[in-house]
């Protein structure tokens, strides 16, 4: 059975150039640790879903149902004929035209939504404890989704249907 994840990606890194992912070519590429994870859990069949900061609120803006792995070394060939952003890095997912979709009207990542993805094991008490801290939602949220997190087959079909219609 495939996995599938949930990761994070900067929206101010797009409007200084690094494009990645490109959600108009479905690729997405990364390298070191966030790499190594994308290359153990994912594979042709898994599903990543990509969440960024807009504004003071954080979104699930797309996901890639993945179509293709490259990886440096095995597909140098294939890589450098890549027009993004993500050719720089060690793994690269190719995004299915059919099954990905970019949200036209992206879904809040909320403290609603995270405490639904029981994965994140972000529920009342960690937002409780994080508030007693004197921390923030937003930033809460953000210390859960920092890294890339392998979600359940369940979480993946729930997002999917919360994606539906969003684009």
């Amino acid at each position: 059975m495939s996995e599938h994840i949930v990761i994070t990606y900067s929206a101010e890194k797009a409007n200084e150039g690094h494009v990645d992912p490109n959600f108009t070519q479905l690729v997405y590429g990364d390298s070191g640790r966030k790499g190594n994870v994308l290359k153990k859990h994912l594979n042709v069949g898994s599903y990543i879903f990509f969440n960024a900061r807009i504004g003071n609120k954080r979104y699930i803006t797309a996901y890639f149902y993945v179509e293709k792995m490259l990886l440096k070394g095995d597909h140098d060939e294939e890589i450098g004929s890549l027009n993004c952003s993500a050719k720089e890095d060690e793994v690269i997912i190719l995004g299915s035209r059919s099954f990905s979709k970019v949200l036209t009207i992206p879904l809040d990542f909320d403290r609603d939504l995270i405490g639904k993805i029981k994965s994140y094991d972000a529920d009342n008490n960690y937002f409780e404890n994080k508030k007693v801290s004197g921390i923030k939602e937003l930033e809460a949220i953000k210390d859960k989704t920092l890294n890339p997190k392998v979600i359940t087959e369940e979480e993946k079909e729930m997002l999917i249907k919360l994606c539906k219609n969003r684009g």
